[in-house]
């Protein structure tokens, strides 16, 4: 799910940009991800829909599955992803995590 997020902020910024990961903790008890880029940010429309499966701002070369799958595998142990972002500015995805899951 983490390396899909990164992949996806490469291709936002293109030949130009940075792309900042940051981990930390946060109670003791979970962990974030935050995927932060300077690409040109989402519409919107693409936050209200970005973890919807089929769902791209990619056109023909994205399937809309990226974000849908890492949300379902983020889900499934647990977590939450967030997304914010400002047109022209860019975007962070913020992935939360337990430390810890009982099974």
């Amino acid at each position: 799910a983490i390396l899909n997020l990164v992949l996806n902020a490469r291709d936002a910024i293109g030949s130009k940009g940075r792309i900042t990961v940051t981990i930390q903790e946060v109670k003791s008890t979970w962990i974030e991800f935050l995927i932060t880029d300077t690409g040109p940010g989402f519409s919107q429309e693409a936050l209200d829909h970005g973890l919807d499966p089929f769902f791209t701002t990619r056109g023909k070369e994205g399937t809309g599955l990226g974000l849908s799958v890492s949300y379902g595998i983020i889900k499934s142990h647990g977590g939450e992803i967030v997304i914010e972002s400002e047109l022209g500015v860019g975007s962070t995805v913020t992935l939360t995590l337990p430390i810890s899951r009982k099974i």
